[in-house]
């Protein structure tokens, strides 16, 4: 890759744009958020790659999945459908440290917030980081969700759902 791809990785990487890495034998699978989020699959030992981004490989996805992972931003798996289904995997990961989990769902919030046409994608995040923030006690995280609902309410006025929203919230500052 040329100097200006490998530049643009790092930074992707230190933004936060890498959502997780899992590493299955001598592959990583990457989530990370561009103009869309893209899929990233990588040999480490061939370093031959993949991405669902328009280059389709060697660029600053692949890149930033190979700081991630440098950096010891990684899950370890050794389940056979790890290269299958990596996304399950992340998950599964993930459930089990719901702080991690939640700054990563407030990332995909955010990022679908700008993205989701339809407000499906918005809601079914929202929804979950309710629930990590019930989990995790970290109240300091509903600011951010008053004001992606307050953005989800304007774009999707008409949307019964936004109503519905707003009221799990107010259930959960309630119990909080």
């Amino acid at each position: 890759m040329d100097e200006r791809t490998l530049r643009k990785g790092e930074r992707y990487y230190k933004a936060g744009k890498v959502l997780w890495v899992v590493k299955y034998r001598d592959r990583l699978f990457s989530k990370v958020l561009g103009t869309y989020p893209y899929y990233v699959e990588l040999g480490l030992s061939t370093g031959e790659n993949r991405c669902t981004c328009p280059l389709g490989g060697d660029c600053k996805h692949v890149t930033a999945t190979m700081k991630a992972y440098e950096s010891g931003f990684y899950f370890e798996s050794f389940d056979k459908h790890a290269g299958l289904f990596p996304e399950a995997i992340a998950m599964e990961f993930l459930a089990e440290v719901p702080e991690l989990a939640l700054d990563v769902t407030l990332k995909e919030l955010r990022f679908a917030l700008s993205t989701d046409e339809s407000g499906s994608e918005v809601a079914r995040l929202f929804r979950r980081a309710l629930r990590l923030v019930e989990i995790t006690g970290k109240t300091e995280a509903i600011h951010v969700l008053e004001e992606i609902l307050a953005e989800y309410k304007h774009v999707f006025s008409d949307y019964e759902l936004s109503a519905k929203l707003e009221d799990e919230l107010r259930e959960l500052e309630a119990t909080i």
